[in-house]
């Protein structure tokens, strides 16, 4: 039988991604990080490629699911949705409310937009 992967979620940063692939990996889950060193060479290339894309093997992708969603279910790339139009067509960005980190990206915040309807959210706003 061969192995298949299925991305469950996609992140900015291989960071937030090793947290996650530690807790799976904690509870037997087999995890691969496509695009992690890529985002490590190059962290400005992660809007363009898509980000770290966090994949299971298929069979274990409801357990998966059920473990990220204890943590944080707007990490699962289907939970997005828009709080406007319900759509899940969307992008990632990163917002800067001080002119001056945006010269020096030291913090800031995810934000998303919907394609749709153009509505700006948080993930904080999913839950």
């Amino acid at each position: 039988m061969e192995d298949s992967l299925t991305t469950i979620a996609v992140f900015q940063y291989s960071s937030e991604a090793l947290i996650i692939k530690g807790k799976l990996e904690s509870e037997n889950i087999r995890v691969f990080l496509a695009d992690e060193y890529t985002v490590d060479t190059d962290p400005l290339v992660s809007n363009a490629i898509g980000g770290v894309k966090l994949q299971v093997n298929t069979a274990q992708v409801e357990k998966a699911k059920s473990i990220i969603k204890s943590i944080d279910a707007s990490l699962l790339k289907e939970e997005v949705v828009c709080v406007k139009c319900k759509s899940t067509n969307f992008k990632m960005r990163l917002v800067f409310k001080n002119f001056i980190l945006k010269l020096i990206p030291l913090n800031g915040q995810f934000e998303y937009r919907c394609l749709d309807c153009n509505t700006n959210f948080k993930a904080k706003e999913l839950l």
